[in-house]
């Protein structure tokens, strides 16, 4: 891997696609030992992702969620992401741009999961581990290739002796070539041996190697011909765990999480977190399990398999069902008190089944927002989990996190959770959950621009929430109902869209202001008026509603053929937006503003209103490029 890197030339840009060899082998420990001893050549900082691509249990992860993961870590505010997948690569690329850097794609299933994570330009050194030969990055992007086999008789005994030192070895060579025989070069099993015989100095290594030959059985996801008794290598290594760690080993084989912190680590055990912390210290002694940066720890996906088959043959079905239970709860209780810390006036359910030593507390905004962007992965993890096991409070989850995955941006996963949410909830004919997360789907949709489907969504949730009498969530779901008819220009169907939520609930904020811009579109601009200028005044603290209204004003003025005033008004809605983080939100009011400009033939602005707006609309994919680029089209004529 050195040679080739100082072999890269002037701009040192090497691409070694696949460091592949089967599970357990050693490729993700060779790369990082390697990124480490060269981390001084990439001045720019390195970039690691974990793929998951042979993961037993967790689903393996896409590539839009491994860029949304790269673009934070370069120091993209949430809100400014793209939606789309392509619109993140490129963002990417922009960003990794004429720097040095080294990317490690851990763990890649398949040469499509990779390629929307490649530098589009030199300078960044990428590493590509697999199980599997990724011939299609040789043949497209003339990667190098390097093949990791199983380690030589005399290698092993290399790293065994490292461990227990070369004079016991030479006391039991016998025991020694048995002990090899049984882990067939496989440096996962190698390791686990070497570090018990070190912990057990008494034991004898012909007593080692007996201990592997009894056990026959071989674990199915890694077998090598038969000669690799890889279960009966962690069989051994559990047998020496405290009973606490071994309790938490066989819970941390359950969820399908990518990762675990000690605090749901805790829960899943249940226990406090000072004692999960010692057994998790233990198993990472053991090498049974790594911790990462922060306070999360990872298992080895044969790991978590072995894990998973002790618990099924160790415990109970219930005491399986308790630990997911209070992972779940542990989950649904922190993202509840995050996500009132992010939206103090958000309305949420009171929640029922509340275990205290289970509660988490977030003293500030940046520590809920900080909790969650680690942990969302696992939530949505959950979510997906519990909903295929019939959990019902996996529906309240996937509620409660709607408003962090909308605040984050995330909006496929808000989109999975809420399918995953929704599942469960009409499975337990838990009509309010129910009803929450059509609305949510209804957004989700709205969000992505597919505005049928999401009015599809939105009115089966008006009409739920009709049904249980929830006056507020009705009002809600209409007014969101006549945001999207605006989309779709249909106005007198947004009128009386907002109208109805306004009969249900008439201190909805915001409500007025997209009422107002629909009777601007209809032409009776004295209602509109009316209408808009009483949001402004109503809107308060409420920053989305004071930009939507500010907007809506500059609409109308335009409308109306006040130009002067639809600049004003547009532009006071750029800035507010601007400095709220309304990425998407800026870009529409400086796609009116350009078109308040081209009225008032200021031709130079408005051509720099949309480009500004393109620029915006560009980096996060959104579906209205098209229409700002046909705008630019129309202004060169005239410049």
């Amino acid at each position: 891997m050195t040679t080739l890197l100082n072999g890269s030339g002037e701009d040192h840009t090497v691409l070694v696609s696949t460091i592949d060899g089967l599970a357990g082998v050693g490729k993700s420990a060779l790369v990082v030992q390697w990124a480490h001893q060269l981390r001084e050549q990439f001045s720019d900082g390195e970039l690691y992702v974990n793929l998951r691509g042979f993961d037993p249990v967790a689903e393996s992860v896409r590539p839009a969620e491994a860029l949304t993961g790269f673009l934070i870590a370069l120091g993209v505010a949430p809100e400014a992401i793209p939606i789309a997948e392509e619109a993140k690569a490129a963002q990417f690329r922009t960003l990794v741009h004429g720097r040095r850097m080294l990317l490690v794609l851990d763990n890649a299933r398949d040469t499509e999961q990779v390629l929307p994570l490649l530098p589009g330009s030199s300078g960044c050194l990428v590493v590509v581990t697999s199980r599997q030969r990724l011939d299609g990055l040789v043949a497209r992007h003339g990667a190098h290739r390097l093949a990791l086999t199983t380690l030589t008789r005399s290698e092993g005994r290399t790293l065994l002796s490292n461990y227990v030192g070369a004079d016991r070895l030479s006391d039991e060579p016998a025991a020694v070539e048995a002990l090899l025989e049984h882990c067939a070069g496989l440096p996962l099993a190698l390791t686990l041996v070497a570090v018990q015989a070190a912990a057990e100095p008494d034991v004898t290594l012909d007593d080692l190697a007996a201990d592997l030959s009894d056990e026959r059985d071989r674990l199915d996801t890694l077998d090598a011909g038969g000669k690799t008794g890889i279960r009966a290598v962690f069989s051994w290594s559990y047998r020496t765990l405290s009973p606490n760690a071994a309790r938490l080993f066989r819970l941390l084989g359950l969820p399908n999480s990518p990762d675990i912190s000690s605090s749901a680590a805790a829960a899943l055990d249940g226990t406090n977190v000072r004692r999960t912390r010692r057994a998790l210290a233990e198993l990472s002694r053991a090498h049974l399990l790594t911790r990462r940066g922060g306070d999360r720890y990872v298992i080895h996906d044969l790991l978590r398999a072995y894990a998973r088959e002790r618990a099924h043959s160790d415990d109970t079905e219930d005491d399986r069902e308790a630990a997911l239970e209070r992972l779940l709860d542990h989950h649904l209780y922190a993202t509840y008190t995050a996500s009132e810390r992010l939206a103090p006036d958000r309305a949420l359910p009171a929640l029922e089944y509340t275990d205290t030593a289970l509660w988490r507390d977030f003293p500030t905004y940046e520590e809920a927002l900080a909790w969650w962007d680690s942990e969302y992965p696992c939530v949505l993890a959950t979510i997906r989990q519990a909903s295929a096991l019939g959990m019902s409070r996996a529906a309240w989850l996937a509620h409660v996190a709607a408003y962090p995955f909308k605040l984050r941006g995330l909006i496929d996963e808000f989109h999975a959770s809420s399918t995953a949410g929704l599942r469960v909830a009409e499975a337990q004919e838990d009509d309010p959950a129910r009803a929450r997360l059509l609305f949510h789907l209804g957004e989700a949709h709205h969000f992505l621009g597919e505005f049928d489907v999401g009015s599809h969504y939105m009115r089966q949730a008006a009409d739920l929430f009709s049904a249980l009498g929830e006056r507020w969530w009705e009002a809600l779901a209409h007014n969101v109902q006549g945001e999207t008819f605006l989309e779709q220009e249909l106005y007198a169907e947004a009128a009386a869209s907002v109208r109805r939520a306004l009969e249900l609930a008439d201190d909805l904020k915001g409500a007025p202001a997209v009422l107002g811009l629909a009777l601007a579109h209809l032409g009776d601009f004295d209602a509109a008026f009316s209408y808009l200028r009483y949001s402004l005044d109503t809107s308060g603290s409420d920053g989305f509603a004071t930009g939507y209204t500010l907007h809506a004003l500059g609409i109308a003025h335009l409308l109306a053929g006040d130009t002067k005033n639809a600049v004003e008004s547009l532009h006071r809605a750029v800035e507010h937006r601007h400095h709220l983080g309304q990425r998407v939100g800026e870009a529409t009011s400086l796609t009116a503003l350009g078109k308040a400009h081209q009225a008032r033939d200021e031709f130079d602005d408005a051509r720099n209103a949309w480009q500004a707006a393109l620029t915006i609309l560009e980096e996060r994919g959104h579906h209205n490029v098209e229409v700002v680029r046909a705008l630019l089209d129309t202004i060169d004529s005239h410049l």
